[in-house]
């Protein structure tokens, strides 16, 4: 089976704009259990290869992106909402590199 399906999780305006698009497998979460949640059922399912996630959803589940991102696939990639970027991908961008190469960075 081929990862070919992309997944969104985000506010309801960031999905809506994602649905309009083709992208079938949405969730806009109420809490950060739930958005725990939706990231690791999209994270098992074998048909997605790509993981949407917002800064602000994201900043809640941080850990979990930490663990699940060891993975290769599916990639789980942070995108501003509506509002702009928070940052929250630098803190777990910089984290990912000084795990792969064992020193700190600037970004």
């Amino acid at each position: 089976m081929t990862s070919e399906k992309i997944a969104a999780i985000g506010d309801r305006d960031t999905v809506t704009g994602f649905r309009m698009v083709g992208v079938q497998e949405c969730s806009v979460p109420e809490s950060p259990e739930e958005t725990r949640s939706f990231l690791l059922e999209y994270f098992r399912d074998p048909g997605i290869g790509l993981i949407l996630i917002t800064e602000p959803f994201a900043k809640e589940v941080e850990d979990t992106i930490m663990e699940l991102s060891e993975a290769p696939v599916p990639v789980i990639l942070l995108i501003p909402d509506r509002r702009g970027t928070t940052g929250a991908y630098e803190t777990i961008l910089k984290e990912l590199i000084r795990r792969a190469v064992g020193i700190d960075i600037t970004i």
